[in-house]
This record gives C-alpha cells, structure tokens and sequence, in this order.
C-alpha cells in the first residue's frame, strides 16, 4: 500500500515540474490568472510531497504500515546523527540563500553561498530531503533521493538556459565560470559518494 502511494506521489512530484516548464514554454500570456495560480501552488505542492515522502515510509511507522521495516536496524542510531547533521546544513544553505535574494532582490546574486554553488535553494532541499531519508529509516525514501537530485538537476539546467542566461546575459556565463558547481559542491560530493557506499554495505550486512 505504502510503495504504492510512494510511487504516486514521486509520478505527482515529476508531472509538477514537468507542468510547470510546458507552462512557461507553452503560455503566451504568462501574467494570466491561471498560470499565476499554478505558480503559486507549485512550491506547495512540490514541498508538500518531499515532507509526505519521508514520514509516511519511515520505520518508525512500522506499527501502522507493516511493509515499512527497518533498513539500518540497530545502525540507525548512527544514521540518525547523521541525518539530522544534514539536516542542519541544509537548513543554513536555505536561509543564507533567502537572506542573499532579500539583500540583492532581482539583480545576480554571486556573493555569500552563492560562490560555492549556482542554486543553493535546491542544494538546499536535496540535502535536506536526504537527511530525512536517513531518519527515516526506509530504502524506499534512500531510492528516491538520486530521483530528486537527478529531477533538480534537470529542472536548474532549463532554468538556467531558458530563465538565467537570457535575463543575465554575460554576467551569468562568467558566474558559471566561477562557480562551477550547480547543486553539489566539492567536497560535499564525495562525502555523499562515500556515505552512499556505506549505505549499500549496511544493507549488505543486514541481508547477510
């Protein structure tokens, strides 16, 4: 019951962004009510369904849905200190990237966070959705994080083609120069390589 409501709610997640883009490629009057309220309920739905994702397949739920078993077993306590220190850093990748819109408002924003990565608001929700995973205690939500880093991935290489480069011209493209990295810096992708590898043994283990 609870893969099938995953499923659903990961066909959900991509449609939105996928509506989203055929949207601003397709609607000639962007400022029409309809689209406007689209884009007001995108943001909504999207976190909507990363917040649902984690809990409803957490282990600790285990008692209400029988199919959500333990996946770190009695490692959890370890991954849980380590999910709720991604947790942290995401959560400061978030409010450093706000504080950096609020202070620059439309003009580019290269300074802060920003010289590290070109889009620390969606760093922000992978890292954040990963801690989640972690705490959560479920290989289904594990499975899904490459699917929300690859989805970001994709969706931040329209924005910049379509949205970024356009409004910033020259600017952006020496930005991209500067900083390199779109959602994952150096050396946050390694640590995520290795944390991945000792995920993939964990279960080993336990199989065994």
């Amino acid at each position: 019951m609870i893969i099938e409501i995953t499923l659903i709610l990961v066909l959900i997640y991509i449609l939105n962004l996928s509506v989203y883009w055929i949207l601003y490629l397709k609607a000639k009057d962007k400022k029409n009510k309809s689209v406007k309220h689209y884009y007001n309920i995108f943001p909504i739905i999207w976190i909507s369904i990363l917040i649902i994702m984690p809990i409803i397949n957490s282990s600790l739920l285990k008692f209400y849905f029988s199919e959500n078993l333990s996946y770190f077993k009695e490692y959890w306590t370890l991954f849980v200190l380590l999910g709720v220190v991604f947790l942290i850093i995401g959560i400061n990748f978030a409010k450093k990237a706000r504080q950096m819109y609020r202070i620059k408002n439309s003009k580019l924003v290269t300074t802060g966070v920003f010289k590290i990565i070109r889009h620390p608001s969606y760093s922000a929700v992978v890292i954040i959705f990963f801690g989640a995973a972690l705490i959560s205690d479920s290989l289904i939500t594990l499975i899904i994080c490459p699917i929300i880093l690859l989805s970001l991935e994709v969706h931040t290489v329209i924005e910049e083609k379509l949205i970024l480069i356009p409004r910033y011209g020259n600017n952006y493209e020496e930005f991209k120069e500067k900083t390199p990295y779109r959602l994952i810096p150096t050396p946050l992708n390694f640590i995520l390589i290795i944390i991945a590898i000792i995920i993939i043994y964990v279960g080993f283990l336990n199989i065994s």
